[in-house]
Formats: structure tokens, sequence, C-alpha cells
């Protein structure tokens, strides 16, 4: 009931600012979700007994109904940006612990696959930051194997229908995957996915019966583009579990500092999309996790036969999609070379997805975060990017 009354407040508190905006192409939603925790291995099964919870989240969107060739190719999208609360207080662990809320702020687009009379068919993608009110801690709390610090990544994708019965109103139902992770952050790094529907009301400021005049003859001069960016990030290593097991035991966990240096060279087949052949160097400071590793599990007669390199070289195919000054990006990598011991975590391949804002009055320098991972699951580490494109 607390929480019902927190998220009337909210609703309530932005309905009133939203009076002072200017009305038009404005709008704000409230939702309440409901869905289970999905239990990927036989470890989450041992100490998740009933994964039942729900999100209250509230949305204020802005739909893009200008005249540019973007908008016209999205088929008018609106973006904007979200406020949620995941309330876990019905799921039940054995151990008779529960697992607190989790607090969302993120950004999102949403975009019309069709429209027919009142009715549209839409898919949305949201990608954020949280806060994790119950993390992992080692002998009072060491079920909590879901996140290890506060602080998570949030990512979010809905599919479902709306129907507009009224010039200011509109009601939706949707398939919603939810998906929380601390991206190697922390050591106790499980994450939560959560799938499930929910039910949502939407107030248009203005009237919401825009005329959408799509364009059909949009000429593009394809071109060769270049991009040369930097990253940094820091992670956390498995390995410690074994290597610094009591400091681990004591609720200290290390992070190590990981850095990148990119280069691509793309093709602008269309004025949204882009595609290239890109190389990776990654270096890793720190490697005696990973010998020390290698040591204690294998035995130093193996370990002594092993490479730690702290450079790391790769190639990629890099792909990405454009509205405007903003683009997604997702890169597939493979490894041309790589020694780090036995790391049993990781494969040849790797991925990259993220985001990138470029600055055209900068000379396109651009600004942006990604989460490198392998097998598409397996985070290693999130990393902040500066670079330019050429």
């Amino acid at each position: 009931m607390k929480n019902t009354f927190i998220f009337i407040f909210l609703v309530s508190c932005i309905a009133l600012y939203s009076q002072s905006l200017e009305k038009n192409h404005w709008w704000i939603e409230g939702s309440l979700f409901s869905g289970e925790i999905i239990k990927p291995d036989e470890h989450v099964i041992s100490i998740l007994q009933d994964g039942n919870c729900k999100v209250y989240d509230l949305r204020v969107g802005y739909a893009d109904l200008d005249s540019s060739a973007f908008a016209s190719i999205y088929n008018y999208p609106t973006f904007g940006m979200g406020f949620s609360m995941t309330d876990f207080s019905n799921v039940k662990m054995y151990s008779g612990t529960d697992l607190g809320n989790i607090y969302a702020l993120y950004g999102f687009m949403e975009v019309s696959l069709i429209r027919y009379k009142k009715i549209r068919l839409n898919p949305n993608f949201s990608v954020g930051f949280s806060y994790n009110t119950d993390t992992y801690v080692p002998v009072s709390n060491s079920d909590k194997i879901f996140s290890s610090i506060p602080f998570m990544i949030y990512v979010g994708l809905d599919f479902g229908l709306k129907y507009q019965p009224a010039d200011h109103w509109e009601f939706g139902l949707a398939l919603n995957a939810k998906h929380y992770s601390n991206g190697r952050l922390g050591i106790m790094n499980k994450g939560i996915n959560i799938c499930g529907g929910n039910a949502s009301l939407r107030y248009y400021l203005s009237p919401n019966n825009p005329q959408y005049l799509k364009k059909t003859n949009l000429p593009y001069q394809r071109y060769f583009y270049y991009h040369v960016a930097v990253s940094a990030g820091v992670q956390t290593y498995l390995e410690d579990l074994k290597v610094h097991r009591d400091e681990i035991q004591e609720g200290k966990e290390r992070r190590y500092s990981k850095f990148s240096v990119s280069s691509d060279i793309s093709y602008r087949f269309s004025r949204i999309y882009g595609f290239g052949i890109g190389l990776n160097l990654f270096y890793v400071p720190s490697t005696y996790s990973f010998s020390e590793y290698d040591k204690i599990t294998f035995g130093e007669d193996v370990a002594s036969t092993l490479k730690y390199d702290p450079i790391s070289v790769g190639i990629s195919a890099n792909q990405e999609l454009y509205y405007k000054n903003a683009a997604v990006f997702g890169n597939l990598g493979y490894y041309l070379y790589r020694e780090l011991g036995k790391r049993v975590d990781e494969k040849k391949y790797y991925q990259q997805f993220g985001f990138r804002y470029y600055f055209p009055k900068m000379n396109d320098f651009f600004l942006g975060y990604s989460i490198k991972a392998h097998e598409f699951k397996k985070a290693e580490y999130f990393e902040l990017s500066l670079g330019k494109r050429f």
C-alpha cells in the first residue's frame, strides 16, 4: 500500500509540473507491471522459491512529429524519461529473507510499427541506471547473489498494443522483459531478469490527433566514415573469489581498471544504418589475480607454462543505428591475440553494446558508453568512451 501511495504522489507532481510545459506533443503515463524473476541456473533455483514481483512505472514522453527524414523513417517515434520502482515484497527466498526494492531512472524510445485508426502496435526500448536497496553481504546476506553493489544498469524491452478512446487518453497492454546488472562492477553479479506484462494509462497534454505525412522519397548520399575512440572502465574479477577469498568474506572487493583503443572503417548504407570493420586494443593493467588463480586451481607447474599479457587485440564487425545525432551500436568481435591464462568465463568471441552522441558543432566528437560481454550474457565491464568520427 505504501508503494501505491508513493506512485500516486509522483504522478500528481508530474501532472502539476506538466501544466508549465508547452503542451504540444507531450504526455505522461503510469503503468503497473507484474512478472516473474527468471531462474537461469541451479544456483538461483536453490535460493529463490517464488519470483513474483511488481513494477510501478511513471513516464514523461515527447512525440517527435517534426518534418525531418529521421522522424518519417521511424514512423514518428516518442522519446522520454521514466522512473520505476521494482517491488520485491512478494518474492520468497528459501532463507526467509527479502530482496528489497530497485529504483530505476532511464531514457526510452517508442516506435509505432503499425497504426490503424485508434490502435497502435509498438515496441519500446529503455536503458538507464538503477539503485538496489538490498545487496549481497558475505555473512548476513549471502544469498543475495544478484548484485554486491547498490548501483546497477537497467535495460527494458516492451512490445504491446495501445488504444486511444478519446483525444487525451490512451490505454495500453504490453509484454515486457527487464534486466538489471551491475556490469561486473561488483563480484556478485548474477543479475536479475524479469518477464511479464503491464497495463498502462497515458494522458496527452493536448489532443492527440496528429497528421502523419510519410516521406517516400528520401534521397541519401552513401559514404565511408571512420571512428577513433579511447575508453576506460572498471571491473571485478571472479578469480578473486579464490585469490582474495578472505577479503571477499569481509565484504571487501578489489576493482581493476580496464582501458581500450578502437578504430574502424564503416560505410553509411542509409540515413539510419552504418556497418564497418574495426580493430580493438584492450589493456588490463593487472594480471596478478589470473596467474594466482591458475596456480591455486591447476598447480604451479601448469601456471608456469601459461602466458599473462595485459594487452589483447581483437577484430570486430560493427553496426550503428542512427537517429539524428544519436546512435545505438553493437559490435561482434574475435580475439586475434589474448593471453590471460586459463580464464574460464570467456571465449574467443566478445560483444560490445552501447550508445553514442555526436556533437556536429565540435567536429563530430562523440561521448558514449557500452558494455563488453562474452557469450552474449557474461558482462566483462562497463566503459565510458570519447572519440571522433571522420
